[in-house]
């Protein structure tokens, strides 16, 4: 992880590791501070739309379960990743979640496919590969960054090992880094 990049790669952090950039408390922070250093000066981070909204339904969550102590250290976590400019979805990111989508359908349920077709095909955080009887534990929030990060040409940054699922389906079109953090 210490690698120092010498190109100015652009980065679109999955919310796993915009959680542990942000959140100075979390176990992982400082592996991630750690691949932080060594970027370029020159790349951007950048986050997406959905990560706002999974760490503002955490938010939610917590005020729902009256859970109080940690509701100020999330606002101030929010806080900070709204400092960033997100990323929104457009019509070119629909487009390239669906071909994104079909894909990991393609690669890991070839059989599944041939058998319903367009019938409902439920959460991807329910599909097991086909092959090796493994969940895939692909989120369907991943896809969604996942194709941001293919329309815009950005690398997508993660500690959540389902984006490995989603990258192996699409190796030529989805560059990821997965941070392997706990």
């Amino acid at each position: 992880m210490s690698q120092a990049r010498t190109t100015n790669t652009d980065y679109l952090l999955d919310t796993s590791v915009l959680s542990r950039l942000l959140d100075t408390s979390h176990t992982d922070h400082a592996k991630v501070k750690e691949w932080e250093a060594a970027l370029s000066t020159q790349s951007r981070k950048l986050l997406s739309v959905v990560a706002i909204a999974e760490l503002r339904f955490g938010l939610a969550l917590a005020k729902a379960a009256n859970r109080h102590t940690v509701l100020a250290h999330l606002e101030q976590i929010i806080r900070s990743a709204e400092l960033y400019t997100p990323l929104g979805i457009t019509n070119t990111t629909a487009n390239e979640y669906a071909m994104l989508k079909s894909s990991v359908v393609a690669k890991y349920l070839p059989k599944r496919l041939q058998q319903r077709s367009n019938k409902g095909w439920g959460n991807p955080e329910d599909w097991i590969d086909e092959f090796t009887g493994r969940a895939l534990k692909t989120q369907e929030n991943d896809l969604w960054q996942c194709a941001q990060a293919i329309e815009r040409e950005l690398t997508f940054v993660s500690c959540d090992g389902g984006a490995k699922s989603i990258q192996l389906a699409s190796p030529d079109k989805l560059t990821l880094i997965c941070l392997h953090a706990s």
